[in-house]
């Protein structure tokens, strides 16, 4: 009975290996608030995996919410609450607290308060310039086994200034375009992407939906993520 699971695994691996994989993402903001789902899908139907954050502006406070679900069994869900920027030891810092629950544990708030300085993100700017070129070749080795399938993309915006209004409308256009344009010439597109960016004069609305439904091989990642693992620069 024990070599007949053993065997089962291993066959199960070899499917998940070969088999093709689909990840569906949806991404809705109002003003400062979003939601961003994950799914992850084999065969396209049969859903394996399910990531999910949620930032939310509770007064002066934010709040982020992220959950991650596999096989049907919550692996993570975690609740940062975020107090506002304030300055320890003439520097600019942001004071977190972090409530945790893995597997089937019960949630337990931490006791104490951490702390997350500018010199982190710079730490980890340096990190990843540093590793740039294994970054750009594993990317290009990865693309090559994606096929997107859908790609939707809404904005609103607007302001009571006309002018403000316009001037986001240029600002949006150009980010957008400046990424989508060298993703659809570099990634196989089953069908055109759809992009539209509404301008509202005279009302204050910021909002976007984002739908994104993508192929590729898991053995491909696999593969490539030994590789990038071995040749990354930790230091």
């Amino acid at each position: 009975m024990f070599s007949f699971y053993i065997l089962l695994i291993i066959v199960l691996i070899i499917v998940i290996y070969t088999l093709p994989m689909t990840i569906k993402i949806c991404f809705n903001n109002y003003g400062s608030n979003f939601i961003l789902n994950i799914y992850l899908y084999i065969l396209r139907f049969i859903r394996i995996g399910f990531f999910d954050i949620n930032y939310k502006r509770i007064d002066e406070n934010d709040r982020i919410e992220m959950s991650l679900r596999l096989f049907g069994i919550k692996l993570l869900s975690t609740v940062v609450d975020a107090a506002n920027l304030t300055i320890k030891d003439k520097k600019p810092v942001i004071k977190y607290e972090i409530h945790k629950a893995f597997f089937l544990k019960f949630p337990k708030k931490t006791g104490e308060r951490k702390m997350f300085s500018f010199h982190d993100i710079s730490r980890m700017s340096n990190l990843f310039y540093s590793n740039k070129k294994v970054i750009y070749e594993t990317s290009l080795n990865i693309k090559k086994s994606i096929v997107i399938r859908k790609f939707n993309l809404n904005i609103k915006e607007g302001f009571n200034d006309a002018a403000l209004t316009s001037i986001l409308y240029g600002i949006i256009n150009s980010v957008v375009y400046t990424i989508v344009v060298p993703i659809y010439c570099n990634i196989r597109f089953l069908n055109k992407p759809s992009i539209s960016i509404s301008p509202y004069f005279g009302r204050n609305i910021l909002e976007s939906n984002f739908n994104c439904i993508l192929d590729f091989r898991y053995g491909n990642i696999i593969v490539n993520s030994i590789k990038f693992i071995k040749n990354f620069k930790w230091r």
